[in-house]
């Protein structure tokens, strides 16, 4: 949870405000923690994460939002790559960006009530 909420605060998230700055008219969405436990291929524990998710079935289209989607790479792409790749005898890597999501630009203003555990009770993001 600490790291999450790190990782967050160093991306620029969110600011923290009191209700009074909620503008008229704007409910906030609730947010809460979702835990998983990640396993390496024999089975034993890799690590515990924790992710701070919006309830975003509280979210209302055309106010909080008008389009979803997810930028992910189409398989027939990644096919396409590894063979070239392998074709021209190229060396590939792997990375894993922690936290990617939370450098998307969002163009609708949205506001959050905080999860518990980070101090920000009463507060709104």
């Amino acid at each position: 949870m600490f790291e999450e909420h790190q990782a967050i605060e160093k991306a620029g998230t969110w600011s923290v405000h009191d209700f009074t700055e909620l503008p008229f008219g704007r409910k906030p969405i609730g947010s809460r923690w979702v835990f998983k436990v990640k396993h390496n291929a024999d089975g034993s524990v890799e690590c515990h994460k924790a992710r701070i998710v919006a309830k975003d079935y509280s979210q209302q289209e055309g106010l909080d939002y008008d389009e979803t989607f997810a930028p992910v790479t189409e398989y027939d792409s990644l096919c396409l790559i590894i063979a070239l790749a392998t074709h021209l005898d190229l060396n590939m890597e792997q990375l894993d960006i922690k936290s990617i999501f939370l450098n998307g630009d969002l163009v609708e203003e949205i506001w959050m009530l905080s999860p518990p555990g980070i101090g920000l009770d009463g507060k709104i993001l």
